[in-house]
């Protein structure tokens, strides 16, 4: 019995972890009883290529996994295989799956079942079914397969309940399969399942969820086996890593058995910040770990509709706490079309936060995600989406479809010059000093092209230029300066003020020459009254200076 496994992924530099997860929980017998293939891509794939690869495997099943990147591509490819391989089996599971699939199943009829929720529990019994019958459709009998009747049946859609792991401490590792991508820069690992939260945006709090921890014994097993074979960054799943202190900070301690050898990436809730947690992540060193802090909307009405627990106090109190630490890098984020967050709401919460400086902000449109209570009840609430993938928000009572296309520009901007430390504090300055900055910045670059391209590091450096010139000329020449700083070219309108310094220039004193070095070039600018100095390395091949040096002096 042949099975294949589609695995299609956003880019090379993710790794999905279903089918290690599935086979991890076979035995031997199940194991042998199945040969697998696997067919590898991304959604840039040749999309024929690997059609070809697919019908060629000559498989009875096709499992793939679905979610909101990868689904219309997924689709393209499997619609085209049913058609030339009309007796295969094409099962699929995913997030795109945990809500009601009535209207899927019948708009694509060659899909023979979905899977709906959590399948460890669930695929050895699958397995032990086909292998002894390939032919039997006993396993849509199984908990989590949908399906609708199909060749003339008097069968409608049968629904299932969204399966929950019952055990998750007595799951084997996916990392056991030999199917595991060793090959990618990070490993993810869950170290508990299930979510204390029910925001109703998101597909952890569909149907509510106990949390299950794993040992901290087993963890440390897990993460010497990611060690011994050269990973260097870990990025844990758990939805809210700190909804236990307690257990938190036994895991960061675990980490800290690591250090110098792994680096963790995480998501905390800034409002569930204990006393016991705060000391403990006073003491870890430097760099160990990488944290995500949600935040989604500083307003407390948002919240509340979004059933998020926790306060925006809260979450700004324990935002700063995160920062103050200065011990790792803290990503936060928001989303734009939450029921009752205007634009206006949204901006000056942005504005907020760049004044709170985390050295990340991440911009999103909500979607409506299958299963989520914001999706089984948009009606309701007034909320119009997108019916295909990825299912944006396109308007609400409390925000119009122009002004979330502003949203969407916006989070390029913020992309483009906020979490690039390049230019983070002059651009934050600029948005927290200028209340409209933000507005005006957004409006003018929603009236020119700028969604439509991406832009290299000078290319969106002068289009940064640009638009002070044209708005804000009080801070151009802080822009020319971070211009010349980040080394780009000295040829170029931005740095059109800066003067060389030559050998012998009696009228002015050069603090930075080193005449003993005769490959350095010197350049200065003044600026309010302090003289920029720069030295350049003239066998260098880049720009960027090799010396910075700020002296007061009189040039008026």
């Amino acid at each position: 019995m042949k099975l294949l496994w589609l695995d299609i992924n956003a880019s090379y530099s993710h790794s999905s972890l279903a089918l290690p997860a599935l086979d991890a929980q076979l035995d031997n017998n199940l194991r042998d009883a199945v040969e697998w293939k696997i067919v590898s891509g991304t959604i840039k794939s040749v999309r024929d290529e690997v059609i070809e690869e697919v019908v060629d495997a000559c498989a009875d099943f096709i499992f793939a996994t679905g979610w909101l990147f990868n689904i219309d591509y997924l689709l393209s490819v499997l619609r085209r295989v049913a058609a030339i391989s009309p007796n295969v089996k094409i099962v699929l599971g995913g997030p795109e799956f945990l809500g009601d699939n009535r209207e899927f199943l019948q708009a694509n009829r060659f899909v023979t079942s979905v899977f709906k929720g959590e399948a460890e529990e669930v695929f050895p019994d699958f397995i032990r079914i086909i292998a002894n019958d390939i032919e039997s459709d006993e396993w849509l009998s199984l908990p989590g397969f949908e399906y609708v009747g199909r060749d003339g049946e008097e069968c409608g859609y049968i629904a299932k309940e969204c399966v929950k792991t019952k055990n998750f401490n007595a799951l084997n590792a996916p990392e056991e399969s030999s199917f595991f991508n060793w090959e990618k820069a990070f490993v993810q690992v869950e170290t508990s399942r299930g979510c204390f939260n029910s925001c109703r945006f998101c597909v952890s709090g569909i149907g509510g969820s106990d949390v299950e921890d794993l040992p901290v014994e087993k963890i440390r097993g897990r993460l010497q086996n990611i060690v011994e074979k050269g990973i260097k960054e870990v990025r844990i799943l758990d939805r809210t890593f700190n909804a236990n202190s307690r257990r938190a900070v036994e895991l960061i301690s675990l980490f800290e058995e690591f250090y110098g050898k792994l680096k963790f990436h995480l998501e905390v809730h800034p409002t569930m910040l204990s006393p016991m947690l705060k000391e403990k992540l006073k003491s870890i060193p430097q760099g160990l770990l990488h944290v995500e802090a949600g935040i989604q909307s500083l307003n407390e009405e948002v919240l509340c509709s979004c059933a998020r627990k926790g306060s925006s106090a809260g979450a700004v109190s324990g935002l700063k706490y995160l920062l103050d630490l200065d011990k790792f890098e803290v990503h936060t984020d928001f989303i734009a079309g939450l029921p009752g967050y205007t634009y206006e709401n949204l901006v000056e919460d942005i504005r907020r936060m760049m004044e709170i400086y985390p050295h990340e902000i991440q911009l999103e449109l909500l979607k409506l995600l299958p299963g989520t209570y914001f999706r089984s009840h948009a009606g309701e609430l007034g909320i119009a989406f997108s019916p295909e993938p990825p299912y944006e928000v396109l308007r609400t009572p409390a925000i119009e479809f122009a002004q979330l296309r502003k949203c969407s520009v916006l989070s390029k901007i913020i992309e483009y010059w906020y979490n690039d430390a390049s230019w983070r504090e002059i651009f934050s300055r600029m948005a927290v000093a200028e209340k409209e900055f933000l507005y005006t910045i957004t409006d003018y670059f929603s009236e020119k092209a700028f969604m439509e391209h991406t832009y290299s590091f000078e290319g969106k450096s002068m289009l940064l230029y640009t638009f002070c010139k044209e708005n804000y000329l009080e801070y151009l020449m802080e822009v020319s300066l971070g211009w010349i700083a980040n080394g780009l070219s000295i040829k170029k309108e931005p740095a059109s003020g800066l003067k060389m310094w030559h050998y012998g220039d009696s009228d002015v004193t050069n603090p930075l020459f080193d005449e003993n070095n005769s490959y350095k070039t010197y350049h200065y600018i003044d600026y309010e009254n302090v003289r920029h100095w720069f030295a350049y390395d003239k066998s260098a091949d880049r720009h960027k200076p090799v010396a910075h040096y700020k002296e007061k002096a009189d040039i008026s």
